[in-house]
């Protein structure tokens, strides 16, 4: 491609998505209630809530730095993390964050890591995350029963649906893993019953695209089975990420110097609401995330200050992955590195 083409083709990309951003993503009350937020928190909580969120966004490239590593394609953590980034920024932009997968598959690419490869690595990653999601809230909802029911109280309907959404979609991908044959036969049922209703416009290549998502998801989690130390790492590893996320709205909850609700209680109910409007279609699931919050943590966060830590939880969960993808977007976007391959990165 010409390069001035190239460049000109960068900016309106850029701008482009920095549009996106400002005309879905950012509320702007929200935003400045979210700074005002800061100011009334010791900057200890502050950073300890940074240094949590990037843990989580670590352990999201250390995922995929690691399963690249064992396939012979070794990226740097650095530039493991850079895709992570990118991912985050995209995913939350994007309605059902649709967006951030296949850009990083892009910027994988710019490795020369090939598009399969690349797209088994964040398969794998998704996976790991979704399974040890489904065991956490599982297993901390059976352990704080009872602080559970009494935060949640009548809309116990809004956890149980999220939940078993949840479920629903971790026994698919399982059993996309096991059992190959019975999920493509659900697939061509479900698309037979959309075609016949006029719910699914062209059947043939919605099959097409389906069977090439089964066949990298089936052939990536397949490669794990034969290899169980690694998939104990991935498991390890989104298992980290989750704890490492939900233990925002901890330091959060002490930097409003509250007491009364353990760890445990808290990052039970941090991760039911993941689990309970994760899911929402919408960019960042907004909406469907503060008021599941203003819902749940009711009974946590006194009123006067419930406001100040929504805003402040909403600011690390959301606003800060957008503020530094937009950065590093524009910084990449405008200085472009040169393709190396993965194997030159090994040397």
């Amino acid at each position: 491609m010409n390069p001035r083409l190239k460049k000109i083709l960068n900016f309106v990309f850029i701008f482009g998505t920095l549009g996106v951003v400002l005309l879905i993503g950012v509320n702007g009350e929200e935003m400045s209630g979210a700074v005002n937020a800061l100011k009334s928190v010791a900057p200890l909580w502050i950073a300890l809530c940074a240094v949590a969120y990037g843990g989580y966004v670590l352990m999201d490239a250390l995922s995929v730095h690691y399963y690249l590593r064992k396939q012979g394609y070794p990226i740097t953590v650095g530039y493991a993390l850079y895709v992570a980034i990118c991912g985050l920024y995209y995913s939350n932009i994007t309605p059902g964050a649709t967006g951030g997968q296949p850009m990083q598959v892009y910027y994988l690419t710019k490795r020369n890591v090939p598009i399969g490869i690349g797209t088994s690595a964040l398969t794998v990653k998704f996976f790991s995350f979704q399974f040890m999601l489904a065991v956490y809230s599982t297993v901390l909802w059976i352990a704080y029963g009872s602080y559970v029911a009494s935060c949640v109280g009548s809309n116990m309907w809004i956890l149980i649906v999220g939940y078993v959404y949840n479920m629903f979609s971790v026994s698919l991908v399982v059993l996309m893993a096991i059992n190959k044959r019975l999920v493509w036969a659900i697939i061509k049922l479900l698309v037979r019953i959309g075609a016949k209703f006029r719910l699914c416009k062209h059947p043939e290549a919605t099959l097409t695209k389906w069977e090439d998502v089964l066949d990298t998801f089936h052939s990536s989690v397949m490669s794990l089975r034969e290899h169980p130390g690694e998939l104990m790492v991935q498991l390890l590893i989104g298992g980290a990420q989750l704890i490492a996320l939900m233990t925002v709205t901890f330091f959060i909850y002490k930097g409003f110097e509250l007491a009364g609700a353990s760890y445990g209680q808290i990052i039970t109910m941090a991760m039911l609401l993941y689990v309970s409007a994760a899911y929402t279609p919408l960019p960042g699931a907004s909406g469907a995330q503060e008021g599941v919050f203003a819902l749940y943590f009711a009974n946590i966060f006194p009123s006067g200050i419930r406001l100040m830590a929504l805003l402040l939880w909403r600011f690390f969960t959301y606003y800060i992955s957008l503020i530094i993808g937009a950065i590093v977007t524009i910084v990449k976007g405008f200085h472009p590195d040169k393709q190396k391959s993965a194997q030159d990165v090994a040397k």
